[in-house]
């Protein structure tokens, strides 16, 4: 946990806060899959920090981050292209937030997701609504 003094006291920023601002950022990048859970789960967990955590490891050392995100790439995408575009946006996001330094961002890329994948989870979802 990041602590920094004030004139009226200290504020600490957890992990799970930067666990957070990197999954929302990750999310965001075009080409990323995340396989989503049902709209009801959805909106019951739209504040839950599970939600955006899932796949991110944070090691906090003074005022230094480092993460680690494993990510599923769609079919089709430059997969260098979209490992770049997450460690940029992830790092502006956290630093713009934080006023933490990012020393590194590795992204693990686990898997490709194809169409039929895709079609396969929105079956999911609409059978579950």
């Amino acid at each position: 946990m990041e602590n920094e003094n004030f004139e009226n006291g200290q504020v600490k920023i957890s992990d799970d806060v930067v666990m957070i601002i990197a999954g929302i950022a990750t999310n965001g990048v075009k080409g990323v899959y995340s396989a989503k859970t049902g709209m009801t789960d959805g909106i019951a967990n739209l504040f839950n920090k599970n939600n955006y955590s899932k796949g991110i490891k944070v090691e906090i050392n003074e005022s230094t981050v480092v993460l680690d995100i494993f990510i599923n790439v769609e079919y089709g995408c430059k997969i260098n292209e979209v490992a770049k575009e997450v460690q940029f946006t992830v790092k502006k996001e956290i630093e713009t937030m934080t006023d933490l330094i990012v020393s590194s961002v590795n992204v693990h890329v686990l898997n490709i997701v194809t169409e039929k994948e895709k079609d396969k989870d929105r079956d999911i979802i609409e059978t579950e609504n």
